[in-house]
Parts: structure tokens; C-alpha cells; sequence
């Protein structure tokens, strides 16, 4: 069985088996966040957390009292609550208010950002991606509708 490496930019390499895996993360050609993806079942994992990789790297230490900055485990199976927010937000402003759309990104792009440094399930980014681009769609909407309706209103004002 082997694991195919997902790289940042998106490209797959392999597929690897566990000792040629291990020998990548000796030479510092996997990080713990980086993405790898079952060849057999499709499924990713962060490369932490597969079993016969992560005792090859460094435990990472919390100082005291700075608990609440360790990331949350990934236990994979489904995306985050922030990625299913951002999306949420983006449809909403879509259907309803356009200002809506800025929560919709500020969301979108800050979980896409934590998928990107292993701090969120990989399984999100799709929705995270897909609420970022509706809020920014959303929100050009209700700006070009309010400059229409200024534009409207400001010319009935000038006819009286």
C-alpha cells in the first residue's frame, strides 16, 4: 500500500511506500501538516498523523498558559464549522443581504488559510473556497445595486 504526497501547488507525487516515506520525512521533504492521500482509498491524511510517520517528528511543545494556541486534532472525516460558516454566509448574501459577504470572506479566506498551515481538516477547503468566492460576488452585487439605486434616486431628485 502507498500514499500519494500532495504538495502545496496541488500536484500529487507517488505513489510512495511507508519506507520511502519515512526516508522523505528524514530528509525534511515532508512537514507534519503536509497532505497525503491513501492510493488505495482516496483518503487524506496530514502526514502527522499517520501512524508509521509520526514519531519521525519533533513533538511540538506548548509553552504554559498558551494551551489555547495548540491546533484542534485532525480527525478527519469532515469539514470544520468555520469552513461550513463561511459558505453559509456567502449564500445568505447572496439571497438576502449583500454585507453579508464580508463576513463571508473574512471566514473563507482565514479557514483556507489555517487548511493551508495544517490547522483545519483538508475536507473543508471546498466549502471555505466556494463561501469566500460567493461573499466577494455577493457583496460586488449589493454595491453595484446601491450605486444604482443612488444613481436612480439622485436623478429623480434632479427632475424635480
Amino acid at each position: 500500500m502507498g500514499y500519494y504526497l500532495i504538495a502545496q501547488d496541488g500536484n500529487r507525487y507517488g505513489p510512495a511506500d511507508i519506507p520511502t516515506l519515512q526516508q522523505w520525512v528524514r530528509e525534511g521533504r515532508i512537514a507534519p501538516n503536509t497532505t497525503l492521500e491513501d492510493e488505495v482509498t482516496g483518503t487524506q491524511i496530514r502526514a502527522s498523523l499517520l501512524p508509521e510517520l509520526s514519531h519521525l517528528f519533533p513533538s511540538q511543545s506548548v509553552p504554559p498558559g498558551d494551551s489555547y494556541r495548540q491546533p484542534p486534532p485532525m480527525a478527519g472525516g469532515g469539514p470544520s464549522s468555520r469552513a461550513t460558516t463561511a459558505l453559509v454566509l456567502g449564500i445568505l448574501g447572496l439571497l438576502c443581504c449583500g454585507l453579508l459577504g464580508i463576513p463571508a470572506i473574512i471566514v473563507g479566506k482565514q479557514e483556507m488559510n489555517n487548511i493551508d498551515q495544517g490547522l483545519a481538516p483538508v475536507e473543508g477547503r471546498g466549502l471555505a473556497q466556494a463561501g469566500f468566492i460567493l461573499g466577494i460576488v455577493s457583496l460586488a452585487i449589493w454595491v453595484l445595486g446601491t450605486l444604482a439605486w443612488l444613481a436612480a434616486f439622485s436623478s429623480m431628485w434632479a427632475a424635480r
